[in-house]
């Protein structure tokens, strides 16, 4: 009797053991995994705890990484989810709330030889052209979502440009990947139009991006061309 206790007590523990520590790390490398390829960008989750029997789960440090530019598009500091804990292991997974707050958003760019290139419009075209897909044939339904504590910071280094600004809370209902829900991509393809407006309208003056792209070099450098002329002119 004594023994076949020992072995039960063993039994539970070992499974416990596997269940909150096993489990989370292999969930935050499926969760890695699968959003980094259907947004087609390094997604980096520092920790991950789930409480499986009550159904909720913390995260800390979620970063969505740049492709051609240092550093990252956007950076979560804490996410928590109370989710249907019978449907985690199940195809379709039930979340009842998501809450994200301290989100910053970097937006970088370039500007060179009339171009400009930033890290927010290629994530736009991947979205709008469906070049990307997941791993997971899982899916889920976010009945609602809320961001709170929002900045948006601007900075290009050869423009030496750097402001940050803050953002209203979001809130979104209805988001996932089933028949019934609200596309998840669309909805992160509109958050990316609109935060490029608020970029152009907020940061930028009117017009500025049009500018640059049809700068030309050439003007400026006959116009310096000219004032050094009509200066030595005076001068002699």
């Amino acid at each position: 009797m004594k023994n076949s206790l020992i072995s039960l007590l063993i039994i539970v523990f070992s499974t416990y053991f596997l269940v909150e520590f096993i489990g989370d790390r292999l969930i935050k490398n499926i969760l890695q995994k699968n959003i980094s390829s259907t947004l087609n960008r390094d997604v980096l989750i520092k920790k991950l705890n789930i409480n499986y029997l009550s159904g909720e789960a913390r995260g800390k440090d979620i970063s969505l990484l740049n492709n051609k530019f240092d550093g990252y598009l956007l950076k979560i500091d804490s996410v928590e989810v109370d989710l249907d804990a019978f449907s985690i292991f199940s195809n379709n997974i039930i979340i009842n709330d998501v809450l994200l707050e301290n989100i910053k958003v970097n937006y970088y760019f370039n500007f060179s030889e009339q171009i400009i290139s930033d890290n927010v419009r290629s994530l736009k075209k991947n979205l709008e052209n469906k070049n990307t897909y997941s791993r997971s044939h899982k899916y889920f339904n976010i009945k609602n979502l809320d961001a709170k504590n929002i900045s948006l910071s601007a900075f290009s280094p050869n423009l030496n440009i750097e402001k940050t600004i803050r953002l209203d809370d979001m809130n979104f209902n209805n988001v996932g990947n089933t028949n019934e829900s609200r596309d998840y991509k669309d909805i992160l393809k509109d958050v990316f139009i609109d935060t490029t407006e608020i970029i152009k309208e907020k940061i930028f003056n009117e017009n500025f991006l049009e500018k640059l792209e049809n700068f030309d070099p050439n003007q400026l450098e006959d116009k310096v061309k000219d004032k050094l002329k009509n200066k030595l002119k005076k001068i002699f």
